[in-house]
Order: C-alpha cells, then sequence, then structure tokens
C-alpha cells in the first residue's frame, strides 16, 4: 500500500464503488446492513470512522466480495463498470470446465503483461 493513503479512506472509497454498483442508496444500503441509520455508511465512505468486525462481515456477504477488496488500492481507483465486470466474472468461473479455466488463465495472463 502506499503511505499517501489513509486505510479508512481506501475502505471507505471500495464500500462507496461497491454500493454505487448495485445502484444503492447510503439510506438503502443502511438498511439491508441492518444499522439504525445511514449515517454509518456515511461516515465509513468519507473515511471519517471504520467499521466493526460483524457490520465488515455483513458487507463482504452482502457484496460477495473477499475482504481483501476492501484494502486493494487498485479498487481504490476503480469504476462501477470495472466492478461490475468483476463480480459477473467470478460468478461465471465456478461454471467454467478445467480447461475453459486454464484457457481464460492463458488469455489474462497475456493481458497482464
Amino acid at each position: 500500500m502506499s503511505k499517501g493513503y489513509d486505510i479508512k479512506k481506501i475502505f471507505g472509497s471500495a464500500l462507496k464503488n461497491l454500493r454505487e454498483s448495485k445502484n444503492l442508496t447510503q439510506e438503502q444500503l443502511a438498511e439491508f446492513l441492518e444499522l439504525q441509520s445511514y449515517q454509518t455508511i456515511n461516515r465509513i465512505e468519507n473515511g471519517k470512522s471504520f467499521t466493526t468486525v460483524s457490520l465488515f462481515e455483513k458487507m463482504c456477504k452482502f457484496f460477495d466480495v473477499s475482504p481483501a477488496y476492501f484494502f486493494s488500492e487498485s479498487f481504490y481507483f476503480s469504476d462501477k463498470e470495472q466492478i461490475n465486470y468483476m463480480q459477473q466474472i467470478k460468478h461465471l468461473l465456478p461454471l467454467l470446465s478445467k480447461e475453459r479455466l486454464k484457457d481464460i488463465y492463458s488469455i489474462a495472463k497475456t493481458f497482464t503483461k
């Protein structure tokens, strides 16, 4: 991680990107996560506060992402469309045969060089 970024801001930005990728308001997300107020979401997204372990677990389950997602700078700068593609790919991968997975791995590896 880069020294220039506050971990709370990285986490908050990831949460905001995920929320917006599902076209949810802060109020709607707070309701889904069983929070009493949307202000908790607002403070987290703005990097002013952090989350509890139990809320963090709910977020990961709700958005179907790994806990590491929230701490990766690469997602800090990602846009909604990229997040949607990644979520769709994650859901499609288990449906593929071993041979198809190898093909996709080879293609992805080529693009990352």
